[in-house]
């Protein structure tokens, strides 16, 4: 069999995700050189180090086009976010629709979206998961699917000469993105090489802010008119991403791991030697990954699509769903503060300027973009529990000083700049800092975690979790910050702290292995201390690894 396989390589030149801790040169073992490292998986370790895969190769490049057309629905949940705190902040919205900046009528605009993604995501996964007759229609057809919805919700809203015709639009456009949120990471995930699966799947979540950029930047210009075109214009921003999604997903490969699912191995192999290979051979990584599927995918007839019993049938399964559960924390660390209400949270800090908040609602948009992507390139480097753990406890502390300085210098008629300067300064370095610890894993992390026949309803159930908690950013938020101000933020800080205990005691480190070797961590007494249980390896001149 042909192999893309490689002479001895020079072990100074290897990665930090092949070896996963610091490395020690040792004279020998048994008389031949070696590099002496600590790995979570001996096997995959040696398949990796016979492998060779270029990032700047013509494979790769053509792998990442395909990619971003996933990152685009990514691209459509950011320019909602955005451009409803915007124009939440626009007197030529509130005073179309008579409403204040705050409140519960303000808090149930928000919400609608959030009711159309918990309904989406009860269709999300069987649609993910669906094996129809049609052959094409698998994860590429959840992605198509969900970007029609978000077409036809984001004309509605547009067209809206009423809060009724408004609120409808933003239903529908929930609805379909819960969809595309489901299947486009679960996509990406299965489709991207083992040893690149931290950083593409890290990209999809980060590229939220590829939305939430333009929509802010372009509510800056349009807040000037005066008229409700103040508003449209940017709302109509969201229509491209599901044009681009809707014309090219029917030529982008699909899912490996589901075509193995639907028993058709030929074409899983032929796409795996397309993407994970330089030069379209098989190679120690694909061969592998194949031997891998085969032993835990039955190509079996498939359950009732609508039954999501089966997510929690086992000791296995249920410690994977908690994991995914967990990650409702990202919902709950405040960052729904700043996402949907950051112009009540300069107010707080004493900026009463419409203009000048937008354009630190598109400032903050920048540097929280900066962390997400910052945070994603070197997500293959850190791992996932440990950034997580780590993270929340960070952000309670950034938002516990937040509320401190919001107390002392954000009352009406205060005059010290310096402190409401630190104030917005402090709000920046948490969106900075959330960005950096929850953005590029929110997906990720959640798909990882999920056996190949959980993840499509499982990714659903972290949507409807997700969006259950959502409730909590949009209309409990409106009313707590119109009520409490600034001692609302505290209510966060001690979920953040809460949070940092949580995934110290039951986050399950994803990283260093493949998908499906995380199934012998999740069968293990306690997952989240075996997933961080290393092996002793000696990587000899040769390029043979050996557990010592």
């Amino acid at each position: 069999m042909s192999t893309n396989r490689r002479g001895p390589r020079d072990p100074s030149t290897l990665e930090d995700d092949e070896l996963k801790l610091a490395s020690i040169r040792s004279p020998s073992v048994n008389n031949s050189p070696v590099l002496i490292s600590k790995v979570y998986n001996t096997e995959y370790e040696k398949a990796l180090f016979e492998t060779s895969l270029n990032p700047w190769s013509r494979r790769a490049f053509k792998l990442y086009l395909i990619v971003m057309v996933g990152f685009l629905n990514a691209v459509s949940s950011g320019f909602d976010s955005s451009l409803m705190s915007g124009i939440n902040a626009m007197d030529q919205y509130l005073d179309y629709f008579h409403y204040s900046g705050l409140g519960k009528s303000t808090g149930i605009v928000f919400m609608i979206y959030i009711v159309g993604n918990c309904v989406g995501s009860f269709f999300a996964g069987p649609i993910t998961d669906l094996a129809s007759q049609i052959s094409a229609f698998g994860r590429r057809g959840g992605m198509f699917t969900g970007a029609i919805f978000i077409l036809v919700g984001s004309a509605v809203i547009v067209s809206a000469h009423n809060i009724n015709a408004f609120m409808g639009g933003r239903f529908i456009l929930g609805f379909g993105i819960a969809i595309s949120t489901t299947a486009a990471p679960t996509w990406i995930t299965e489709l991207a090489p083992p040893q690149w699966r931290g950083r593409l799947g890290a990209s999809y979540n980060s590229c939220f802010f590829i939305g939430s950029i333009p929509a802010t930047g372009a509510m800056v210009g349009t807040v000037k008119m005066n008229s409700t075109w103040a508003w449209r214009l940017p709302l109509m921003l969201q229509i491209i991403p599901p044009i681009i999604i809707t014309s090219f997903v029917w030529f982008l490969p699909e899912s490996p791991r589901w075509l193995v699912q639907k028993g058709k191995f030929d074409q899983a192999k032929n796409i795996l030697v397309e993407y994970h290979s330089n030069d379209g051979k098989t190679n120690p990584i694909i061969e592998l990954q194949l031997r891998e599927f085969q032993e835990s995918i039955e190509a079996k007839k498939a359950e009732a699509f609508w039954d999501y019993r089966p997510l929690f049938s086992t000791k296995n399964r249920r410690w994977r769903m908690l994991c995914l559960v967990l990650m409702v924390n990202g919902q709950l660390a405040g960052n729904g503060l700043i996402t949907y209400f950051l112009p009540a949270m300069m107010q707080n800090a004493g900026v009463t300027s419409k203009q000048r908040q937008l354009v630190y609602n598109f400032a903050n948009s920048v540097l929280s973009a900066f962390g997400a992507f910052t945070g994603a390139a070197i997500t293959d480097k850190i791992g996932r529990r440990r950034r997580l753990y780590f993270g929340s406890f960070a952000l309670a502390c950034l938002l516990t000083i937040v509320g401190a300085l919001s107390a002392k210098y954000g009352e009406v008629g205060n005059s010290n700049i310096n402190g409401a300067n630190a104030s917005i300064t402090f709000i920046f370095l948490f969106g900075l800092s959330y960005s950096f610890t929850y953005t590029p894993l929110q997906a990720l992390y959640c798909a990882e975690v999920m056996s190949q026949d959980m993840r499509g309803k499982g990714m659903a159930v972290h949507i409807l979790v997700s969006n259950c908690a959502g409730f909590i950013n949009t209309f409990a938020n409106s009313v707590g910050l119109g009520k409490l101000g600034w001692r609302y933020y505290f209510v966060f800080v001690g979920w953040d702290f809460i949070a940092s205990i949580l995934w110290f005691c039951f986050g399950v480190e994803t990283h260093g292995r493949t998908l499906e070797e995380l199934d012998e961590v999740f069968n293990a007494h306690w997952p989240a201390r075996e997933s961080t249980r290393k092996v002793k390896v000696a990587v000899k001149e040769g390029g043979e690894v050996e557990a010592l």
